[in-house]
């Protein structure tokens, strides 16, 4: 009787353990069997899934309108010193709870920055929602 481990693996949402315990039956021939080094390589290959996915997930429920990082930053087009941004981008101010307001003119790169400070702020572990021209909701709200 043949057991498909790696669907069992997919049942138990381990798909992580199941995609190395592929690569593992694979490699069986070339390697004896070692359960202490196969246990750790599928603990360490669920991990690194399940970071995975959770990355991409918070990226796709930040809902930014275009992937930007800092490293797409064309600092010779822009006032911003590059130290300050950087600092940012470590997100101290929201462990402080303290807002961050980027004021200036269409095609100034607010937008731009915004993103790319959200997914410096997703890439450690923080929730980020985008939201764009929430001033002009606040008018429409105001019954003056």
């Amino acid at each position: 009787m043949s057991i498909d481990r790696a669907a069992q693996l997919k049942s138990l949402h381990l798909f992580g353990m199941a995609t190395a315990w592929s690569e593992l039956l694979a490699e069986e021939s070339r390697q004896p069997a070692q359960p202490e080094a196969w246990l750790h390589r599928l603990i360490d290959a669920e991990q690194t899934d399940r970071q995975v996915r959770s990355l991409r997930y918070q990226l796709k429920a930040a809902r930014f309108p275009i992937h930007r990082d800092l490293i797409d930053m064309d600092w010779a087009e822009t006032p911003l010193p590059k130290a300050r941004v950087e600092q940012l981008a470590k997100c101290a101010f929201m462990e402080q709870a303290h807002n961050l307001i980027l004021v200036g003119g269409t095609g100034t790169g607010k937008t731009h920055l915004a993103t790319a400070l959200g997914v410096a702020a997703v890439h450690q572990g923080k929730r980020v929602r985008f939201v764009s021209g929430w001033a002009r909701h606040l008018d429409r709200a105001s019954p003056f």
